[in-house]
């Protein structure tokens, strides 16, 4: 996600280990994410100190290449350890072409986070999973990935009872917050685990609404769940003494919710667990009635 590159990516440390398998590079952290959980044999990724702040440090053990930015990538370190293959992004096809003879590269043309985009995102995320598999050849790990995905959901709708629409947001600045719905893999999140989004309104490609706290006053019945702000760090901890959100009718009854941003919110299926089992830990913890 380039905006999210130009103000949060750190200039990476790029280092390498001389003997070590060629790994698969990914440019984009939701391509990077999907390949860390079937667990080749290494991966290089453009801006991992970005990255591990944002998926909240779940990857920070892995064996990951830092290999410079998304967008600038250090050519000299890439062509050194000769990844056996790149997997890109349809939006990066003109990074391909800087790419081109360094490794063989794979456009991912199931990616799920397009402007438009025929199947729902659920699917669109199940064919990925199989794609990537595919690309790294890991078909079995990935077919193994949908399946317990599913199956894990499964159990944690079993134990939810009926709850109210929740309001997903994430706060940017003190006045405005990203308000996550369709397209979203929060909103395919809820889906599975029959409970509604009280966001109906458009979103972007990623599945948020870019908007002024106001704009949520009128939504009244709706219970807020706030996920942690990798940047700004700890915005969200003053918000029952900010004067704008005091007005907020689930920070008046004191019913809302706050999750560790341990997801990237253009997750995949690994995000998409992580999340779940957030959600659910805090909708059932005591604490939360």
């Amino acid at each position: 996600m380039t905006a999210y590159v130009i103000c949060f990516s750190l200039l990476a440390h790029s280092s390498t280990v001389d003997g070590a398998p060629s790994p698969i590079s990914a440019f984009d952290w939701s391509i990077a994410e999907t390949v860390l959980s079937l667990e080749p044999e290494s991966t290089s990724l453009g801006n991992v100190t970005a990255f591990n702040t944002w998926t909240g440090g779940e990857y920070a053990d892995d064996n990951v290449i830092d290999i410079g930015t998304q967008t600038f990538p250090n050519m000299e370190l890439l062509s050194h350890l000769s990844p056996k293959r790149i997997l890109l992004s349809p939006s990066q096809t003109r990074l391909g072409q800087r790419l081109n003879g360094i490794a063989p590269i794979t456009i991912l043309q199931s990616y799920p986070y397009v402007s438009h985009r025929s199947d729902g995102l659920w699917a669109t995320l199940d064919a990925f999973t199989l794609e990537v598999g595919a690309a790294v050849d890991q078909r079995a790990d990935a077919e193994q990935l949908v399946s317990d995905t599913r199956s894990h959901l499964e159990t944690l709708k079993s134990n939810i009872g009926p709850q109210p629409p929740l309001l997903i947001v994430q706060l940017v600045t003190e006045q405005y917050v990203r308000v996550y719905g369709s397209n979203s893999m929060f909103q395919g999140v809820l889906q599975q685990l029959g409970l509604s989004n009280a966001w109906t309104e458009k979103t972007n490609q990623w599945g948020y609404s870019l908007i002024s706290i106001r704009e949520l006053y009128n939504v009244e019945k709706a219970r807020l769940v706030v996920i942690e702000s990798a940047f700004p760090v700890g915005i969200e901890n003053s918000i029952e003494t900010s004067g704008m959100w005091q007005y907020l009718s689930s920070v008046q009854r004191g019913d809302f919710i706050l999750l560790p941003s341990s997801f990237w919110i253009a997750g995949t299926l690994p995000s998409a667990q992580r999340f779940a089992d957030s959600l659910v830990r805090a909708l059932l913890s005591p604490h939360s009635e």
